[in-house]
This record gives structure tokens, C-alpha cells and sequence, in this order.
């Protein structure tokens, strides 16, 4: 997963002010880190991602990054 994927899963999911909010505000603590600390200091995006969706009880979007976004809506 690249950084883009990563800001277009969270919007894709959470929408605009909420992903804002839960990357920059959410403490995950399996990382350690807010989502935007632990993509800043190296953690492979995958990895926030996964742990973010756990967090926020969202499993269903995990691999929302590996679907055609025209299919998302359907």
C-alpha cells in the first residue's frame, strides 16, 4: 500500500473530517503512535491501515485499497 492508497482508503471509509480525525487524533496502541506519527516515522502503511480499521471496528474495509472504486458503491 502506498501513502496515497493509505488517504484514499481512510477518506474512502471514514470520509473526509472523520479520517482526518481518527489519523491524526486516534492513539493506536498496538503502534504506539497516531496513524500520521507511525506513517511518518517508517511504519509501513499496510500496517496503519490494518491496525486502524481493527481500532475503529471497520475489518470490512480492509482491503478497500484492492477494489475498483467503481465497484465500491455497489
Amino acid at each position: 500500500m502506498k501513502h496515497s492508497e493509505f488517504y484514499e482508503a481512510v477518506e474512502a471509509t471514514f470520509g473526509s473530517a472523520l479520517g482526518r480525525s481518527y489519523v491524526s487524533d486516534l492513539y493506536l496502541a498496538s503502534l504506539g503512535a497516531t496513524a500520521r506519527d507511525a506513517l511518518s516515522t517508517g511504519v509501513n502503511p499496510d500496517e496503519v491501515w490494518a491496525t486502524l480499521c481493527e481500532e475503529t471496528g471497520r475489518e470490512d474495509a480492509r482491503w478497500i485499497h484492492r477494489v475498483d472504486p467503481r465497484e465500491r458503491g455497489r
